[in-house]
This record gives structure tokens, sequence and C-alpha cells, in this order.
């Protein structure tokens, strides 16, 4: 069981602000139907999730970006804020989500990994993927030292989650919405090739 510690040295982005744009970006890639790119295909295939949690006031679907982690064929993920993060906060009232990575798409029951042994699993499988592109940095903020030993000592200072699936209908998945402009641009491209050339 892991013990309850106040984790993360980050100050959450607040609403308005350029960094809260900036980790909203993925999302909006996604939107133009580049969800099933954001991969790194040199580190086993997808890289990126989408979990959608209903919004524990307003009940609608909130849709956030995070690095993936794959263990034993389930999905999990590190909340880089702990449970400051809004996504956190929202499957604590409310743990059925929906995952997207790739073109798949499922219901899941969101937890947080309180067992060593899953942890050890699950911390394994994140220093084999190489983790993301905050990996090192956001160890060296928790002061935990770049290897397995030192996360499990120290695991009361991060959050991990896994995602069970579930045979139940979650939140609405975030769609490719937007895809329609890349008509647009496309269209535009031509129209100044054919001007000019």
């Amino acid at each position: 069981m892991v013990k309850e510690e106040k984790g993360g040295s980050l100050p959450y982005p607040k609403k308005g602000s350029i960094n809260r744009l900036i980790y909203k970006l993925p999302l909006l890639l996604w939107r133009l139907g580049l969800g099933p790119f954001l991969s790194h295909p040199a580190r086993g295939g997808r890289k990126m999730l989408v979990v959608t949690t209903l919004g524990r006031k307003s009940k609608q679907p909130r849709h956030t970006m995070l690095s993936r982690i794959a263990f034993k064929n389930k999905d999990y993920v590190i909340s880089g804020w702990w449970q400051r993060a809004d996504w956190v906060k929202n499957f604590h009232k409310d743990p059925l989500v929906t995952i997207q990575s790739g073109e798949q798409i499922y219901s899941a029951h969101a937890r947080r990994i309180e067992d060593l042994e899953e942890l050890r699993g699950v911390g394994q499988a994140l220093f084999n993927s190489g983790g993301d592109s905050h990996f090192h940095q956001w160890l060296t903020d928790l002061g935990i030292e770049h290897n397995l030993d030192d996360l499990l000592e120290k695991a009361n200072r991060v959050f991990f989650v896994g995602f069970d699936p579930v045979i139940k209908e979650g939140p609405p998945p975030l769609l490719a919405d937007l895809i329609w402009i890349w008509a647009i641009i496309i269209s535009f491209l031509l129209g100044l090739f054919f001007f000019f050339w």
C-alpha cells in the first residue's frame, strides 16, 4: 500500500495561462485527426492516450492527453500534478472513464496504483520505454534518482493510475471533429500553387 504524500513540485497550470494552452495542444491535434499518429514507433507503438472523465461539477466530458505506459496488456499513466490534476479529481468522483489509444476506444475503471508489485511492473515498463520528454525532469523535481529501486522506495511521491477495462459505456470519447480543416488548408495551398505557377 502506498502511503499518501503531497507529490510534485511543478505549479499546476492556471486556466487561461500559456502553459495550460500548451498542454491542451495535443488535444487539438487529436481533433484534427492526428490521434493515431501521436505515437513513437521506436518505443513499441502507441505512446499517448486520451482519458475522458466526467466533470465532477459540470457532468460534461473532459478530455486529457497523457503519456501511456503499457504493462500486461493494460494502459497506465502518471499524474504529473498528483491529485491536483482536474482529471484525477474527476475520476475520484466517478471512476468510469473512456480511454482512446491510437485507434482503440474502450471504457475503464480508473484507479490509483497502490500495490507495490504492480507498481514495480509499471515502473519497469516506464523505465524500459524511456518515458516521455519530461520524465527525467519529473524524477529530479520529485527528488527521485533515475532508477526503479529509488522510485519504489519513494512511491509515496508519485501518482500512477491504471485503467481496468469494463463492459459499460463510459463518457463520450474525443472526436476528430476538426478534420474538415485539412480540406480548407489543402485547397488554399493548391490555390496558391496554381496562382503562382
